[in-house]
């Protein structure tokens, strides 16, 4: 038996996200470092979106899934994503109000990409890369969407309740 079959489904998600969480930070930081605040806020969302275009087909496979055109579907491929890819700093609320809604919201203890922004003092020219990795989930699912609320930068640097509600085209 080798040393990976003893580590447990959950423990093994952990590790993974959190290494991946710490190179996600560090080459914020790297980026932030060498070509500003701006800069790197614009280029990790440009790297959200490209990734997900990997990501989403292999989420969808993952969770057996060939397509996902109803709301149902929908929610069952956001919950299990993050299942999947989450980890539990990360555990932000998802409520499904009606057939049409998602509303997302900040996790009690926090945001934990606030709190690195924060200690990284990038704040003022950050635009939320957590929200945005959600919604290039919708785009590289083809799902039309508008949100609310409409963000640039952080709300909760904003002084305001961090969420977004997605109404969604299914």
């Amino acid at each position: 038996m080798s040393r990976l079959d003893a580590i447990n489904k959950k423990d093994l998600r952990e590790l993974l996200c959190m290494g991946w969480m710490t190179h996600d930070g560090s080459w914020f930081s790297s980026v932030l470092q060498k070509y500003g605040a701006k800069a790197a806020s614009d280029l990790n969302r440009q790297a959200i979106l490209a990734m997900s275009a990997f990501e989403v087909p292999r989420l969808k496979k993952a969770l057996g899934m060939e397509e996902v055109t109803a709301y149902e579907q929908l929610r069952e491929f956001i919950e299990g994503g993050f299942d999947l890819i989450g980890a539990d700093f990360m555990q932000f609320k998802r409520i499904y109000p009606g057939a049409d809604i998602i509303r997302w919201e900040e996790p009690d203890n926090g945001c934990f990409a606030y709190k690195g922004i924060k200690r990284l003092g990038a704040l003022d020219d950050y635009d939320c890369g957590i929200f945005y990795r959600v919604e290039a989930w919708l785009k590289g699912l083809g799902i039309k969407y508008t949100v609310t609320p409409e963000v640039h930068g952080c709300l909760r640097h904003q002084g305001k309740p961090c969420f977004r509600e997605y109404k969604v085209e299914l």
